[in-house]
């Protein structure tokens, strides 16, 4: 397969997917959501659209790179398992309205999707990287959805428990994996920073060079 075209392949297998599930999502969007208590912080329902094509082609294009760069079978495993945990989430919040259900889906994909990053760094750290605004864009939608999961109570599906350890434990649980995503943020940006620091003194021990002839300055007196 080319690299023109296995590129492509890679990308129109979550794009599609993705937009595929948009279309059959758009009457519940349209309708159901709409009924739904949300903070003042959600976003206008047109921007999903676009960033999520835009995450989506990123995905794509980091898991082609992993594939050429013989990745093997973990990270793109993993890949696969993130991709489907993603896709799972739409259908269960707009068309089940399972937002219970959700709200687990889309905690648990942020634990898979931590472990794509890491094993896709082995591989590529560009691939990596192409992947951390989706994973900082996942985190957003998780605290998203407690939101909703919180104002709805009656909106939950299976999981509509008011009170009860149940629904204690989802929300602990939630909770605690937004506290956790958060850190690895931190953590990931400190790292950043520091290998931006690293370079830099790096680049500032090279001797520079006389790109006008030669650096040698006995060789500029003679």
């Amino acid at each position: 397969m080319g690299a023109v075209l296995s590129v492509v392949v890679a990308v129109a297998v979550p794009l599609g997917a993705g937009f595929g599930i948009g279309l059959a999502i758009k009457d519940d969007v349209k309708g159901w959501y709409k009924t739904l208590k949300k903070p003042d912080w959600n976003p206008p329902d047109w921007l999903f659209g676009p960033v999520w094509s835009a995450l989506y082609t990123a995905m794509g294009i980091a898991s082609w790179d992993v594939w050429r760069k013989g990745g093997g079978f973990v990270p793109l495993s993993l890949y696969a398992v993130q991709l489907a945990m993603n896709l799972a989430w739409s259908p269960l919040f707009f068309k089940k309205h399972e937002i219970g259900f959700a709200l687990a889906d889309i905690t648990a994909l942020l634990g898979v999707l931590s472990a794509t990053i890491v094993s896709f760094h082995q591989v590529s750290p560009t691939a990596a990287y192409l992947l951390v605004p989706y994973f900082g864009w996942s985190l957003f939608a998780t605290g998203l959805t407690l939101s909703i999961y919180k104002k709805n109570p009656k909106h939950r599906g299976t999981l509509n428990h008011e009170e009860g350890p149940l629904k204690e434990g989802i929300d602990k649980t939630v909770e605690a994996a937004i506290v956790t995503a958060d850190k690895t943020i931190e953590l990931s940006s400190a790292a950043a920073d520091k290998t931006k620091e690293a370079a830099s003194k790096a680049k500032d021990a090279v001797p520079k060079l006389d790109l006008g002839g030669t650096s040698d300055p006995a060789a500029k007196e003679a």
